[in-house]
């Protein structure tokens, strides 16, 4: 007879995005810091054939599509665990590091988690999540800091998808909100809605995830990606994307490179109209359901997951990372 098999309390999700090597940089250090009472499961559109043979250790879903909001959105319709959490692209674990993630949930009014995410070295911080000002949309806090301050914690608006935690229950309920590929404007649009259900998100400098080079770079936003951030936050804040286009320009007008960014936010004033519509009145109910299932959620998180006894990674997977 098998042995029980209790149910885990978290879900954390690899996806496969294209890069195998990326990919596989991610799913060994998550396998060799892998902590108790926790599922893997690794995401992907249907190309990835499990070289190495990890069924025994992980569960694959299959998604739609290869973009990283339908792979987060599909592994949470799959997930067993209360609480998910994503790494990906090149992003790897650190010993303990969802502890400090978990513990965050004790609060009822945590929807997600922002970890610390440090460059190669770990001597400076990428990003502790992201926020937002009059003059700048998705913008990294603490980027380049050594250690984040008590503003930058508080600053904290949202977490970046590629390496986050989230209430499963919660994040299901977003699938409901006209699909988007970006995963910058997804994770906006999400925490759009979980602000307006009176949640918030916990950045946690203990919860630390070691990133590459290329994690800085995909911070960087293109004109059509500030665009649709400006329209996520004219729907969700009634922010005029007019006056937030105009101060963008007026902050950075000694500074030539942040010009297609300000002026991709001016430019949602008119571009993305059908799309705000659309928002406009999804987000209603969308809302209502997340505040439904963060009410159902609050029981107390009694759980707590210690580290388990590292898992032999076979040699050819480390090799292949």
């Amino acid at each position: 007879m098998a042995p029980f098999a209790p149910t885990p309390v978290l879900s954390i999700v690899v996806p496969h995005l294209g890069d195998d090597s990326r990919f596989e940089s991610s799913l060994v250090s998550v396998l060799e810091n892998r902590p108790r009472r926790c599922e893997v499961l690794v995401c992907h559109d249907g190309s990835y054939g499990d070289p190495f043979d990890l069924g025994d250790e992980v569960r694959f879903v299959t998604s739609p599509s290869q973009d990283l909001p339908s792979q987060v959105l599909a592994a949470a319709e799959a997930a067993q665990g209360r609480l998910l959490h994503v790494l990906c692209d090149g992003a790897v674990a650190t010993e303990g590091w969802t502890e400090a993630a978990l513990d965050a949930f004790e609060d009822p009014s945590v929807a997600s988690v922002a970890p610390r995410v440090s460059d190669g070295d770990d001597k400076h911080t990428a990003a502790l999540g992201w926020t937002q000002t009059a003059g700048s949309v998705c913008t990294p806090v603490a980027a380049g800091r050594r250690t984040p301050s008590r503003r930058d914690r508080a600053a904290v608006r949202g977490a970046y998808l590629s390496a986050s935690f989230w209430r499963t229950a919660v994040l299901r309920c977003l699938d409901e909100l006209t699909a988007t590929t970006d995963p910058h404007v997804a994770t906006a649009l999400w925490t759009a809605a979980i602000h307006r259900a009176g949640l918030r998100c916990s950045g946690q400098v203990a919860s630390q995830v070691r990133a590459d080079s290329d994690f800085a770079q995909s911070l960087q936003l293109s004109a059509t990606t500030t665009r649709h951030l400006q329209s996520v936050a004219t729907v969700a804040d009634g922010q005029s994307a007019l006056k937030a286009g105009l101060t963008g320009l007026a902050a950075n007008v000694h500074r030539p490179g942040r010009w297609s960014p300000a002026w991709g936010r001016l430019s949602a004033a008119w571009a993305d109209t059908a799309i705000q519509r659309r928002w406009r009145s999804e987000l209603p109910s969308v809302v209502a359901a997340v505040m439904a299932a963060a009410e159902g959620d609050e029981r107390p998180m009694t759980l707590k997951m210690p580290t388990r006894s590292r898992v032999a990674v076979p040699a050819s997977v480390r090799r292949a990372a």
